[in-house]
């Protein structure tokens, strides 16, 4: 076990300090030639640094907060990100089911991947494409490998519903307040896609056989509770922020419910 945590630790502060790279570099052509080939910068100085100040954690708290160079105070926000992501995987690694190794690592890759989605959806309010693409084909990989076809027949079907969802909010919008704008996002259909590709296991991991009642019941679940959890962070963000023009993304949502329902999706099955 404690070696396990350590292992953990040590793909925290790889997969952690990578994943904000990927996300805090402005997507564009330039975007993969950036993430092999340019070195990191202070924010402040532009000054290059050197890898000794680029070991996570360790060189954020050595460095007592401050670019090395210029001694501009660092944001907290490099370290609470990788810290979220070592609670992820060892979250992952404690609680989700797997069968063996490779469904583990299967997992803390696909679970790296979503939880870059929350960070990059909260912070930009848009679907970052090239980790929305990396962590459907690690889900479409999966079940190759494992010579199965239900999860694309059932992701059709889960996607088929959620672009209902978004032609009826486009078309509600539009005649309620005479404006095109999107309350449901086209970036949640892509997503809605990735998440049912994965959700299969919600079924085998809580011996749930796949059932048309069943599945309704599934997809009942991941719908209501999404919105149930998208209305209390829209809750908790107009208490405690003063802005007017709040803009709460649904993406977090989603991907939450996803895990909650991996953890306890025979519980939800018994409501319906």
């Amino acid at each position: 076990m404690i070696t396990t945590i350590i292992i953990l630790f040590i793909l925290w502060t790889i997969f952690g300090s990578f994943g904000w790279v990927l996300i805090s570099r402005e997507w564009d052509k330039e975007w993969i030639k950036s993430i092999f080939l340019w070195r990191s910068r202070c924010d402040k100085c532009k000054k290059t640094l050197n890898a000794i100040e680029l070991i996570p954690i360790i060189s954020f708290f050595a460095q007592k907060w401050k670019c090395k160079n210029c001694g501009t105070k660092l944001s907290n926000f490099y370290w609470i990100i990788e810290l979220i992501c070592w609670i992820v995987f060892v979250l992952t690694y404690l609680l989700v089911p797997y069968w063996n190794l490779f469904e583990l690592w299967f997992w803390l890759i696909v679970n790296w991947g979503l939880l870059f989605l929350i960070i990059n959806d909260i912070m930009k309010y848009e679907l970052h494409t090239p980790f929305w693409i990396f962590t459907t084909i690690v889900a479409l990989i999966y079940w190759i490998i494992k010579f199965s076809w239900t999860p694309l027949l059932l992701c059709a079907i889960f996607v088929s519903i959620f672009l209902c969802i978004y032609f009826f909010a486009k078309f509600y919008v539009k005649i309620r307040y005479k404006k095109s704008w999107e309350w449901f996002g086209v970036w949640d259909v892509y997503l809605s896609a990735t998440i049912w590709l994965l959700a299969v296991r919600i079924f085998s991991y809580n011996w749930i056989e796949i059932l048309s009642r069943n599945i309704i019941a599934i997809i009942l679940s991941f719908v209501i509770w999404s919105c149930v959890l998208w209305l209390i962070y829209t809750l908790v963000e107009r208490i405690t922020s003063n802005r007017k023009d709040i803009k709460i993304p649904f993406l977090p949502a989603m991907i939450i419910c996803f895990w909650i329902l991996i953890l306890f999706g025979k519980y939800f099955i018994t409501l319906y």
